[in-house]
C-alpha cells in the first residue's frame, strides 16, 4: 500500500518470466553489446558478490567470469578469458593439486572444496567452490560451472573459536594437574600427619587404660576409656579412607593396574558387585599424567555402574600393544539410556571425555538394552611418547 497526494493506492504485482543468463563467448569479447541492457538475472550474477564461472575442458577455455572474480582472485574476468590456466596457477600451491582434480574428477567434489587464492600482491584469499559438471548426450565431461564464495572472514572466526577452545582445554588441564597434585598432598597429610596422630593417641590412651586397671579404677570409667579407644580406630580408618580417595597411594607405588584391581575390591566390598580384572599393564607404558587420568575415568565409570546401571558384575580387561594400551569395562546391567549418553551437560561423561582428550586418548561408551555398557579408554603409544616430555 502506498500513498501519493495523501491518498492511499495499490500497485498490482506484475509477472515477468525469468529469462536465461547469457553466457558470454570467449570469442565474443572483442564486440560487446552495448545496446541491449542485460537481463535481471545476469544483473544479480554481473553484481553480486559471488564468483561465478563456467569454462569448457575441450578445448580447455574460460566461458564467463563474472566480476567479483577482481575482489576474490585478485585478477579481472578478462585475464581468465586470456589465462584460462589461472584457476590453477593463481591458486596457493599447496592447493593446485586439488584445483587440477576438481577438473578432472569433478564427481569426487560433491561437497564444497576451499581454495586458498594468492592475489599479486601476496594477499590471501580462502574461497569455498561449489562446482557442477556438465555432460554430454554421451555422458563425456564437457564443461565446468561453479560458485566461489569468500569464507576467509569465516574461516578466521573459526580459527580463534578453535584457538580459544584449545586454550580452555590447556587451561582445564592444567588446573586438573593441579588440584591432582593438591590433592596428592592432602592426602599424604592425612595419612602421615593426622594418621600417626590419631595412632599415637589410640596407643597412648590404651596404655593409661591398662595402668588405671592396675589401680582399680572403677569399671564404668574404664568401659569409657575403651569406648575411646574404639572411636580413635574409627577416625583413624575414616582418614585411611578418605585419604585413599583423594589419592590412591598404590597408584604411585605399585601402578596403574594395582590401584585398579585395589579400586574395583574396594567397589565389591561396599556394593557387592562382582569385580574381575583380566589382564595387564606395564608401569613404563603411561606417563604419571596418563596413569591418572585413565584411573579417574575407570573410577567414575565404576560408580556410574554401582548408581544407575543396576549390574550384578563387571569386568575390567587391560589390554597392551605396541601400538595402544586400553581398558575395557563391561558391566551386565540394563544399559545407559541413549539419551543419557547425548546429554552434554552430564557431569560423569563429560569429566570422563574431557580427561581423555586431555591426555590424547580415545573414548567410546557403548550399550545394549539390558545388555550393560562398555567403556572402552584407550591411549595411543604415540600419545603417551609424546606427552613424556612434557
Amino acid at each position: 500500500m502506498f500513498v501519493r497526494q495523501g491518498q492511499p493506492f495499490a500497485v498490482r504485482p506484475v509477472y515477468l518470466p525469468p529469462q536465461p543468463m547469457r553466457i558470454r563467448k570467449a570469442g565474443a569479447r572483442s564486440q560487446p553489446d552495448c545496446r541491449r541492457e542485460p537481463p535481471r538475472f545476469e544483473r544479480v550474477v554481473e553484481n553480486g558478490q559471488d564468483l561465478f564461472y563456467r569454462y569448457r575442458l575441450n578445448p580447455f577455455e574460460m566461458e564467463y567470469v563474472s566480476p567479483a572474480a577482481w575482489s576474490i582472485t585478485g585478477r579481472t574476468p578478462q585475464e581468465f578469458y586470456e589465462n584460462p590456466r589461472l584457476i590453477r596457477d593463481a591458486v596457493h600451491p599447496d592447493d593446485r593439486d586439488k584445483a587440477a582434480a576438481m577438473q578432472t574428477r569433478p564427481g569426487n567434489f560433491a561437497d564444497p572444496v576451499t581454495l586458498r587464492w594468492v592475489h599479486p600482491d601476496g594477499h590471501i584469499v580462502c574461497v569455498e567452490h561449489r562446482n557442477n559438471p556438465v555432460y554430454g548426450a554421451t555422458g563425456e565431461l564437457l564443461a565446468i560451472e561453479g560458485i566461489g564464495r569468500d569464507v576467509t572472514e569465516a574461516l578466521a572466526v573459526q580459527h580463534r573459536l578453535l584457538e580459544s577452545e584449545s586454550q580452555l582445554r590447556r587451561l582445564a588441564a592444567s588446573v586438573n594437574s593441579a588440584r591432582e597434585t593438591e590433592r596428592a598432598d592432602v592426602a599424604r597429610y592425612l595419612h602421615d600427619e593426622l594418621g600417626q596422630t590419631l595412632t599415637g593417641l589410640k596407643l597412648e590412651l590404651t596404655r593409661a587404660v591398662r595402668q588405671l586397671m592396675l589401680r582399680g579404677l572403677e569399671p564404668e570409667m574404664i568401659d569409657r576409656m575403651q569406648s575411646m579407644v574404639g572411636g580413635i580406630e574409627v577416625a583413624t580408618e575414616t582418614v585411611r579412607r578418605v585419604a585413599s580417595d583423594l589419592r590412591p597411594p598404590a597408584l604411585d607405588h605399585l601402578g596403574l593396574g594395582a590401584a585398579i584391581e585395589l579400586e574395583a575390591a574396594a567397589i565389591a566390598r561396599r556394593t557387592g558387585v562382582r569385580c574381575r580384572i583380566a589382564g595387564a599393564v606395564t608401569e613404563t607404558a603411561l606417563t604419571p599424567d596418563q596413569t591418572t587420568a585413565v584411573f579417574r575415568i575407570v573410577q567414575e565409570a565404576l560408580t556410574n555402574v554401582v548408581r544407575h546401571a543396576d549390574a550384578s558384575a563387571v569386568k575390567i580387561s587391560m589390554r597392551q600393544t605396541a601400538r595402544s594400551t586400553s581398558l575395557t569395562i563391561q558391566d551386565n546391567g540394563r544399559g545407559i539410556n541413549p539419551q543419557a549418553l547425548a546429554d552434554p551437560v552430564s557431569i560423569g561423561l563429560l569429566g570422563m571425555r574431557e580427561r581423555a582428550q586431555m591426555i590424547g586418548a580415545k573414548l567410546s561408551i557403548t550399550a545394549r538394552p539390558g545388555k550393560g555398557t562398555a567403556v572402552v579408554v584407550t591411549v595411543p603409544a604415540a600419545a603417551a611418547a609424546g606427552r613424556g616430555g612434557e
